[in-house]
């Protein structure tokens, strides 16, 4: 401390030893004050600001030099170092002095310069040395505070962060207590995806911005490569943090992001702290940023500091395992999702057949048999469960078991056409027997399953099946044996097509006039359906079920089931023009095509069998037909037909749709090949805006979007998607869809 700020009271009645004292002080360069009594003192000591020592005689008037320190001690609690001078050398004096709380105790004598000097300096060394001690224990008292805050509050965050089982939650928990704990003004939450960093949360208080997580808004910025020049992406691959006083003046890393993110948008980037969240399995779920701690005090930037760099490891730790834990959660539960809904369909599936199914374990033991295996056995369900094989197959049935033994043997599946049964008062059932191994993943053997095919009604299906199909195809069929009949899973492309309107149609022509309407309609269809190798599979009604691929595979089954589209669509207009000319009205129809995987057989009852296909892919033909009254289209196809057409048409995209029954988006395609050259310019142009259109909307920019449809309606005042597309841009502008949505739109009708 330097002695010309350092400020001293002598207090003494003698005038000539406070000139004296005053001199030797003043000399040495300290600042004086000076009292001619005890009370004299204590009144400068309330009035003057600053003082550092009191040097005090013993023996003054009104108020001595006890009084005086037994005041300040006791009664201002002062803390002011004092001297006391003496001219006598009184050791009870002295003591008493020293008990009220003096610091020293010096004589009037010869050296009294130099033991007044030196007791100052031992006086305010022994003062600075209590004051450092007093600040340090407040220091570590506050740091144990700090602490035990700090630790309150982490397990606090362990216990949310553990707790939370929704994704955008978690996230946004471990970013906001990153920053609260840090006073960090700014933070960004990485994950690891597909081999890059994507933004998930993006927060800084100054510009007021929050992004991602439950509440925030979309992240619209594109996810970082994981390369070691961003320091992002060092993390990542080191797993190591990055402690960063100032960015700016960091030549490690390129920062070229943060800086032009400074310059558009006024802010400072300075102190950085960029931590790895690695879970158990030394795995990098991703990195926690965060930005400019803050000192709470000034408001100043400041570095983040070792401790801050503990808190934040601890709590990416806890946020990487969380959010592990929570990813091996939710891939659990849709893995468990997925086994039930194979497992019901397969139940479904088995139950709609009406080939008897029956599964047997390693022991011939039997475990399931559908309802078929009931009717065509004559056996109750509780009748076979359990039961082995061996009590169903003595006498003239033992060749049932010679043949599960060698399917099990060769571990080949086996085919007995035309075999017979013999159940109980010497029933006769003739069938078809399939004995197929079954294994499991590993390809172990762990039973077998026989279909059994009732083919009391075999006859019937052969003299109808020119009536569904091309001779050709009839003959094929024929030729391949009763097999070709028999269940099977295969991909086919289904159509659908129905009369739209019907019902008001049949109430203006009468019973008669519909049936005559109805043949003419089906003549001209189905002949375009056997041109292209289609099989008639049933009408219903006024609708029309065709198959292409079922039996048969041909390699172009997609191709044909278009190409017979088009020219349905072409026929019917040839129809209509026939039809307006007799006065009559003309006919409109609806055409939708799914390819996919249909279980195709003989299916009926005892009574009425026919070769047919079902499953859902017949079932989203259906849905796609009906969606072409809502588009104002004639053909709309499946993604998955699309993706197998070999030769090119003319089409568009038109929708991401949720059709009632089905969890899962499916993307529909208009199929355009049948207008006419004339109109094909400015169907081009309507096309090409109305796709603009649909990328706008899937990216959410609904003012654009409803720009391009309404051009497109425009240009083509027909085309119904660019209507109704605008009408659902409109209503996502004031009902925005959740951050999560996938652009699908629900069809709540068939």
């Amino acid at each position: 401390m330097n002695n010309q700020t350092i400020k001293i009271l002598v207090v003494d009645d003698d005038s000539f030893v406070r000139d004296i004292l005053a001199d030797i002080l003043e000399s040495s360069g300290y600042l004086v004050v000076t009292a001619e009594n005890g009370q004299e003192g204590i009144n400068l000591i309330n009035s003057e600001s600053g003082l550092d020592v009191i040097i005090s005689d013993i023996h003054m008037p009104v108020l001595d030099g006890l009084g005086l320190i037994r005041k300040l001690r006791t009664e201002e609690n002062s803390e002011i170092p004092i001297i006391v001078l003496s001219g006598n050398n009184e050791v009870a004096v002295a003591i008493e002095a020293i008990n009220l709380g003096a610091n020293d105790y010096l004589l009037k004598d010869e050296n009294l310069q130099d033991t007044v000097l030196l007791s100052i300096e031992q006086v305010l060394e022994k003062k600075r040395i209590v004051d450092q001690n007093r600040q340090l224990l407040l220091d570590i008292t506050k740091k144990n505070q700090e602490l035990g805050t700090i630790v309150e509050t982490m397990t606090e965050i362990g216990l949310a962060v553990s707790s939370e089982k929704n994704f955008p939650s978690l996230m946004e928990i471990i970013i906001t207590h990153g920053r609260s704990l840090t006073n960090a003004d700014a933070g960004t939450l990485y994950l690891v995806e597909n081999g890059k960093l994507e933004f998930k949360i993006v927060q800084n208080r100054t510009l007021n911005v929050f992004l991602g997580g439950k509440s925030g808004g979309k992240i619209e910025f594109p996810p970082l490569d994981i390369r070691e020049s961003n320091v992002s992406g060092y993390v990542a691959i080191n797993k190591k943090p990055v402690n960063i006083p100032d960015v700016y003046e960091s030549e490690l890393f390129d920062f070229t992001g943060p800086k032009n993110f400074d310059r558009t948008s006024n802010y400072r980037s300075q102190s950085m702290l960029v931590v790895p969240m690695v879970d158990r399995f030394n795995e990098v779920q991703g990195v926690l940023q965060l930005l400019n701690a803050t000192d709470l005090s000034t408001g100043k930037i400041i570095p983040f500091s070792d401790s801050h760099l503990e808190v934040v490891q601890s709590l990416a730790s806890q946020a990487a395992v969380a959010l592990n834990n929570l990813r091996l959660e939710e891939k659990t539960e849709r893995l468990l999702e997925e086994v039930l809904n194979i497992k019901n369909y397969n139940e479904n599936v088995l139950e709609s057949l009406t080939n008897g199914v029956i599964t047997l374990d390693s022991d011939y033991r039997i475990i399931t048999a559908n309802a078929a295996a009931q009717r065509i056995l004559d056996l109750k369900l509780e009748q076979l469960i359990s039961r082995k094989l061996d009590d169903f197959c003595s006498g003239p049935n033992h060749w049932i078991l010679d043949k599960v033994d060698g399917v099990v043997k060769s571990r080949r599946p086996s085919i007995v056409m035309d075999a017979e049964i013999t159940l109980e008062e010497d029933k006769r059932v003739p069938m078809n027997l399939t004995f197929v191994p079954l294994k499991n993943f590993k390809q172990q053997l762990i039973g077998t399953m026989l279909v059994l095919e009732d083919i009391t009604t075999e006859k019937r299906v052969k003299g109808t099946l020119a009536r569904y199909m091309t001779k050709e195809l009839a003959d094929k069929l024929l030729e391949g044996g009763q097999s070709m009949l028999g269940g099977q899973i295969q991909e086919a492309s289904i159509l659908f097509s129905d009369i739209r309107d019907f019902t008001t149609i049949t109430e203006k022509l009468g019973a008669k006039e519909t049936v005559t309407m109805l043949n003419e309609y089906f003549t001209v269809m189905v002949d375009q359906i056997f041109q292209c190798n289609g099989i008639l599979d049933k009408y219903i009604g006024d609708a029309i079920l065709a198959v292409f691929g079922a039996p048969f595979k041909s390699g172009q089954d997609a191709d044909f089931a278009v190409k017979a589209a088009i020219n349905m669509v072409n026929s019917l207009e040839g129809l209509n023009k026939s039809r307006v000319e007799l006065g009559k009205d003309p006919i409109a129809m609806g055409i939708g095509i799914n390819t996919d995987e249909v279980l195709s057989g003989n299916i009926g009852s005892e009574k009425r069998m026919d070769y047919t296909c079902i499953g859902d892919g017949v079932n989203l033909a259906s849905r796609l037909e009906g969606l072409n009254k809502y588009f104002g289209t004639n053909i709309l196809i499946s993604e998955n037909t699309f993706r197998k057409l070999k030769e090119n048409y003319r089409t568009r995209k038109l929708d991401w749709i949720k059709v009632k029954g089905k969890t899962k988006p499916v993307i529909i395609y208009e199929v355009l090949g049948f207008y006419d050259n004339n109109s094909s310019l400015r169907l081009d142009e309507s096309f090409g805006v109305f796709q603009e259109g649909l990328g706008l909307y899937q990216s959410r920019d609904w003012q654009g979007a409803i720009r391009c449809f309404m051009r497109a309606s425009e240009i083509n005042p027909q085309d119904r998607a660019a209507i109704v597309y605008r009408e659902r841009s409109e209503f996502f502008q004031n009902n925005p869809p959740a951050f999560d949505w996938d652009g699908a739109w629900e069809m709540r009708s068939k």
